[in-house]
């Protein structure tokens, strides 16, 4: 407790959990909470002992807790003022009673799972005591759910072994009993295989720059260590191995397990890719193997395999899994993937471990006895329970914490109010639920804490306890912020974008400023002028110089979000009006009505510089002010296929002296094929012949029609993405 602490009332909910006592201030919320009218002082050193020898790893992880927050001394004792007590009960029991008297803590619960839970909140009752001093209660209390997760992805960054030891006592402190371990994915593979040694050496890496290589793994004494500290805690470690799709990392370290057998390299990009695992005798082998080791590594009976998002292109165009398909009668390339997963589960059966599976797995029927762990949508839960299946909820709109805490996306108000609850279909149930943490753009220990907390917190509470109100969980979690920041641990916003950082055009200056905020105490803006660090500025003067810059945010050494990267070039129509046959898609304004006169090149789709046209050709005119002598034209473009961006098929300039009589200036035919992993910028130009002049300059670049019958949005309008037209 804190003995300074309004005493302000928890709301009862509808759900039939007694408010605890505002005296005691506990997250998650215990089941009911009676106040005692005694008071217990602690002592300079507190005594911890246990009634038998079952009970002495919750009396000792106590004393550690207590030990690493420099609570106050503690040591065993035979004889103690916190008592742990063990009775006998189903090890999955996981309730327990805590009573605070006049002599101290007593603990008891039926089970080692109890015990810990008590202790860890005899640890906030005990840290929370400032004055020394903290009141009479009993305290009972059992989890709503069982299954209580938070998943990390270090398949697209990857992060120390000593700040997952942090992250994992986080989520012990809050109840969480399960670290879902994403392990591989395209964009790396982070676990060592003794027998595939390239899957580390070549799939843990990749390279975002000719002198940037990015990645990292763990070695199997990591993941002993991972393991041990987490079952020390009462969490479970459970592996994700991603097949068949999101892959790619493992087929560059062995391009045999595609069905084209090419050498790929570790992407560099997000989104789903084409190339994933060939369902041949030798990737059943190279799986088999793989997982043994990962059985070795990992007690929890539960191992995941993703099977989310499979693209069937390449399997349609393999005829061995055509083969496959023909004689195991499987009917298509959907009965291929479900063939592919019921054998995974099968072998993991006959070796005592259950599968799971992202709701996927769910079509056309998931392989007995596997749990679905349900993404795409809250029906999705009640569509797997209808199917026979046992559910992890993890529904993406309440539960994704790499999504923004804006309150367009999930602020903490709404993940406190979670409740995956749906009635059972025969023996299928809700086991509980999970928070996952993707990292696309989440790139260091720092920048992965501020997306967890404190919205993991949010989810804790309402996984455990039930719903919440945001405005009563508040209240109980200012003084844990308070903590975990003495710890160490790095705090998001609750209810806002953790960063802002763009650039935008000033029509009245007629400069780029770099623009900032929302930005929370600690973090700041680094800019780098063509490699060189330089004094970030808002003013626009950073922009005047032609150069290559570099923007990162930054909490300390730590990043926050991806960098940007803006080219700067000088050219005739720089600062120019713009007019359009038809304006840009507004979900896409670039810096504003200048974007592409404004003299700034951006790199990728996400860095908020483009214009762009779903359909329409982009139809661009320009007003130099003045005629003037011209050499060429040239239009900064941008290919993201798995996006939906494809290039345009020709660009073509017009020109005129009064800006209404046009004359041709040139035609550039693209004839760049569509590949599912396109994936680039060009600088598109159109030669004017000698001695041209003219004021008004218009771009003409043609749509390239509906996407192909093999993408996924397959004849939907493609869209062209633009950035700037230089005039030189």
């Amino acid at each position: 407790m804190m003995s300074h602490v309004r005493l302000i009332p928890i709301l009862a909910l509808a759900a039939p959990i007694t408010a605890q006592s505002p005296a005691v201030q506990l997250i998650p919320r215990p089941a009911s909470v009676t106040a005692r009218g005694d008071l217990w002082r602690l002592p300079d050193t507190l005594r911890i002992s246990t009634n038998r020898p079952a009970a002495k790893p919750a009396a000792a992880l106590l004393l550690e807790l207590l030990r690493s927050e420099h609570a106050r001394p503690a040591r065993n004792a035979t004889r103690g003022q916190i008592r742990f007590v063990i009775g006998s009960g189903a090890a999955a029991d996981e309730s327990y009673t805590l009573t605070v008297g006049v002599d101290g803590i007593v603990i008891t619960a039926p089970s080692l799972s109890g015990l810990r839970w008590g202790a860890q909140s005899a640890r906030q009752l005990i840290v929370g005591a400032t004055d020394g001093t903290t009141s009479g209660v009993e305290i009972r209390d059992r989890p709503r759910y069982e299954w209580r997760g938070a998943m990390l992805d270090v398949g697209r960054h990857w992060f120390p072994v000593a700040d997952v030891l942090r992250w994992i006592d986080a989520m012990a402190r809050y109840k969480l009993n399960v670290f879902h371990w994403h392990l591989s994915d395209d964009q790396g593979w982070r676990l060592a295989i003794s027998r595939y040694p390239r899957l580390t050496s070549i799939g843990a890496w990749r390279d975002e720059s000719a002198d940037l290589e990015v990645g990292g793994f763990y070695t199997q004494a990591d993941v002993r260590r991972v393991v041990a500290y987490a079952a020390a805690r009462g969490i479970t470690v459970v592996p994700e191995i991603e097949m068949p799709g999101h892959s790619r990392a493992a087929l560059a370290a062995y391009p045999i397990l595609g069905c084209t057998g090419e050498a790929l390299p570790v992407p560099t990009g997000w989104g789903v890719f084409d190339d994933v695992l060939c369902p041949t005798e030798a990737t059943f082998t190279f799986l088999e193997g793989v997982l043994t080791e990962v059985l070795q590594l990992f007690p929890s009976r539960n191992i995941h395999i993703g099977g989310d998002e499979v693209p069937k292109r390449r399997w349609k165009e393999c005829a061995e899994c055509q083969a496959i398909i023909a004689r195991e009668k499987l009917g298509d390339d959907e009965g291929l993937q479900r063939w592919f997963t019921a054998r995974i589960a099968a072998w993991l059966q006959t070796h005592g471990r259950r599968m799971i599976g992202w709701d996927e797995i769910l079509n056309g029927g998931a392989p007995a006895g596997a749990i679905v762990q349900a993404w795409q949508g809250s029906n999705r839960i009640a569509l797997a329970l209808a199917a026979g299946s046992d559910v992890i909820a993890s529904p993406a709109e309440w539960t994704y914490v790499n999504r923004s805490a804006s309150p367009r996306e999930l602020p903490l108000d709404r993940i406190v109010r979670f409740d995956p609850a749906s009635p059972p279909n025969g023996k299928a149930r809700v086991l509980g639920g999970e928070a996952p943490l993707w990292t696309e753009r989440v790139v260091s220990p720092a920048n992965v804490e501020m997306m967890y907390f404190p919205r993991l917190i949010g989810f804790a509470e309402a996984i455990w306890s039930g719903p919440a109100d945001p405005g009563a969980f508040r209240v109980r979690l200012a003084p844990e912020q308070e903590r975990l920041g003495r710890q160490g641990i790095a705090f998001g916003p609750a209810d806002a974008d953790l960063t802002s950082l763009m650039i935008r055009y000033d029509t009245t200056s007629h400069r780029l400023r770099l623009g900032q905020t929302n930005l929370i105490t600690g973090i700041a803006a680094v800019v780098f002028r063509d490699g060189n660090p330089i004094a970030a500025d808002t003013s626009g003067a950073l922009f005047a110089q032609e150069g290559r810059f570099t923007l990162q945010l930054r909490r300390g050494v730590d990043a926050i979000g991806e960098s940007r990267t803006v080219t700067v070039a000088d050219h005739l129509g720089r600062n120019r009006p713009v007019t359009f046959a038809t304006p840009p898609d507004p979900r896409y304004p670039g810096t504003g009505a200048y974007t592409l006169t404004d003299g700034a090149r951006g790199t990728v789709f996400a860095d908020g510089l483009w214009n762009g046209w779903q359909g329409p050709d982009l139809d661009a005119i320009i007003d130099l002010g003045s005629s003037l002598s011209l050499h060429e034209i040239s239009i900064s473009l941008l290919e993201e296929v798995r996006s939906w961006i494809l290039y345009p098929s020709s660009v073509r300039v017009q020109l005129s002296g009064d800006g209404s009589q046009w004359r041709d200036g040139g035609t550039v035919a693209l004839n760049v094929p569509t590949t599912s992993d396109g994936r680039s910028r060009r600088l598109v130009t159109v030669a004017l012949p000698a001695g041209t002049a003219a004021r008004w300059v218009r771009v003409v670049a043609t749509n390239p029609g509906r996407l192909p019958a093999w993408h996924p949005g397959a004849g939907s309008p493609s869209w062209i993405f633009a950035d700037e037209i230089l005039v030189h």
